[in-house]
C-alpha cells in the first residue's frame, strides 16, 4: 500500500501536471473574485488574529488575496502535491504562511479546535474518499467556527463534452468531476457536523459554495 493514496490518486488523475498547475493559477480570479468575498464578509466572522487553514492551498492564491484582509491572522496552507506547495511558496514568499504538504484524507497536524475556518477549493473531488476533508475539518475547526467548501458538482456530460473528445480520459474526469450534487455537498458537510448557513451555485450550476459553522457540542 502506497504512504501517499491520495496524491497517488491525483497523479493518476491529474495526468498532466504542468496543464494543471496552469488551470490552477489561471483560475484563482474567478473563484477568488467579487462573488467569493461578497459571501465571505456575509457569513465569516473572525477575529483579526484568527487561525485560518486553506486544505488545498494549489497556487496560493486564496491565502495571499486573505492575507491583504487579516494581516495579524495565522494562515496555514496544506495541499497534497509538493509541486503545489513549491508554487504557493512563491506566491506567498514574504507574507508570514505556513505550508505543509500533506495527504487531506488523513488526520491534519493540527490541534482539535485549534483553527478558526478552514477553506478547500477544488480539492474535495480530488480525494480518493472526498469526505475524509470533511472528517477532518470537523475535528481541527473549533465550535462555531467556519468551513468554506468550493468545488465542481454535476452538470450535464453535452455541456461537460463542449471542447472534448469523448475518450475514456475526459469520462473519467467526468465521474470524478461531477459526481456530487449541490444538495450532496452540503448533506455532506452536515453530516461531518456542521450547520450549513448557505449554498450557492457559480457560474451556470457548475460549481458550488458551500457555508458552513462548525455545531457546538
Amino acid at each position: 500500500m502506497s504512504a501517499h493514496p491520495s496524491l497517488d490518486h491525483l497523479v493518476r488523475h491529474q495526468r498532466d501536471l504542468a496543464d494543471y498547475k496552469h488551470n490552477v493559477s489561471t483560475s484563482a480570479d474567478g473563484r477568488f473574485g467579487v462573488a467569493w468575498w461578497g459571501l465571505w464578509n456575509q457569513h465569516v466572522r473572525l477575529s483579526p488574529d484568527a487561525t485560518v487553514v486553506d486544505l488545498g492551498v494549489g497556487s496560493g492564491a486564496f491565502l495571499a488575496r486573505l492575507r491583504e484582509r487579516m494581516p495579524e491572522a495565522r494562515l496555514v496552507g496544506f495541499d497534497l502535491h509538493p509541486e503545489m506547495v513549491q508554487l504557493a511558496g512563491i506566491t506567498l514568499d514574504g507574507m508570514g504562511v505556513e505550508l505543509h504538504q500533506a495527504d487531506l484524507a488523513l488526520p491534519l497536524p493540527l490541534p482539535d479546535a485549534s483553527v478558526d475556518a478552514a477553506v478547500s477549493s477544488l480539492t474535495f473531488h480530488e480525494l480518493p474518499h472526498p469526505p475524509d476533508l470533511l472528517a477532518h475539518a470537523a475535528r481541527v475547526v473549533r465550535p462555531g467556527g467556519w468551513l468554506v467548501l468550493f468545488d465542481i458538482v454535476r452538470w450535464p456530460l453535452a455541456a461537460y463534452m463542449e471542447g472534448k473528445e469523448l475518450t475514456r480520459d475526459t469520462l473519467d474526469h467526468f465521474r470524478e468531476h461531477c459526481l456530487f450534487s449541490p444538495d450532496d455537498l452540503a448533506w455532506m458537510v452536515e453530516h461531518a457536523g456542521f450547520d450549513v448557513q448557505e449554498v450557492v451555485t457559480r457560474s451556470g450550476g457548475r460549481f458550488a459554495m458551500v457555508i458552513a459553522r462548525r455545531r457546538e457540542g
